[in-house]
């Protein structure tokens, strides 16, 4: 696989994230389930997409699906800031569960990746507690945030 291909695998992967972030965040205004089930699926398959291609699918991966709709499903709002900081960890803990998963599948440097995301994830507990913005386009880049660093793990030290 030539590097042009290799560009354009982590585009089409984004792109189809970006669809999921966008039912992630109507799923914030109504309809729970286009964040739970569509929003999360979309995830999942953008991510799945990315092994397939750089051909390091497992099936055990598929697991990634019921995971996120668990980390889709958890409430976060609260009126009392404690609360809302314990909440939005609960929600980050259970993203990254499915990340530790894909280290100890793929191994090697997908650890270099996980602390990254981790720091990803703090910064959206506190983007979700302060709201600096407004509550549709924050879901929509909480989403994104802890999304985008899974789509590197199908990259790590592999060279095709």
């Amino acid at each position: 696989m030539n590097e042009t291909m290799l560009c354009y695998i982590p585009f089409v992967g984004v792109i189809i994230l970006s669809f999921a972030c966008l039912l992630y965040a109507f799923g914030g205004r109504s309809g729970k389930w286009k964040r739970r089930f569509i929003g999360s699926l979309i995830c999942a398959t953008a991510l799945w997409i990315e092994f397939l291609l750089m051909g390091l699918f497992q099936w055990v991966m598929l697991v990634i699906y019921p995971l996120t709709i668990g980390a889709f499903s958890l409430g976060y709002g609260s009126e009392i800031p404690f609360q809302k900081v314990v909440k939005r960890t609960v929600i980050v803990a259970a993203s990254l569960f499915s990340s530790l998963g894909i280290c100890l599948l793929i191994g090697g440097k997908a650890w270099l990746i996980l602390p990254v995301e981790v720091l990803i994830a703090a910064t959206s507990i506190w983007l979700g507690v302060k709201n600096p913005i407004q509550a549709a386009p924050e879901e929509f880049f909480i989403c994104l945030f802890l999304w985008t660093p899974k789509l590197m793990y199908p990259f790590v030290g592999n060279i095709i």
